[in-house]
């Protein structure tokens, strides 16, 4: 009898084991793919850094970008959360963050801008049709 109780305790533990080891493996592999959650500060910071890179802003140039980033980001978080029509909404932020960009820009820098934008959309979408099963 006892080595029946320290073989099922054995067995317990190991299942116990394996059960936790499935479950960190299919919450990683669901996170998998998925943008991490960024403060509006964050993705302001990462996109400005990103067009001072690319795009050889001056100094003045990449606050005036962050300000607009940062004012931007703020925008998609608050129509993320207000439940009304998130895709109108967000193409007027979209619309108003590239009027700004226009007045902030040279002519090649906003069109490096508007290309560097539009293939971030293409790789997004893309990126959403593969988690969706194809759809979008």
């Amino acid at each position: 009898m006892e080595k029946i109780t320290t073989m099922t305790i054995k067995n317990f533990f190991k299942s116990a084991l394996m059960l936790c080891v499935l479950i960190a493996s299919s919450t990683a592999f669901a996170q998998q793919g998925q943008m991490p959650k960024r403060t509006p500060e964050e993705r302001a910071q990462r996109q400005s850094q990103w067009m001072q890179q690319n795009l050889g802003l001056t100094d003045d140039q990449n606050k005036k970008v962050y300000d607009i980033m940062l004012s931007s980001a703020k925008q998609m978080d608050d129509a993320r959360n207000s439940g009304g029509d998130m895709r109108t909404q967000m193409q007027d932020i979209n619309a108003k963050r590239d009027a700004a960009m226009k007045g902030v820009l040279t002519a090649d820098q906003f069109q490096k801008y508007q290309q560097h934008t539009q293939e971030m959309m293409q790789q997004r979408r893309a990126g959403m049709g593969t988690q969706n099963g194809g759809q979008n």
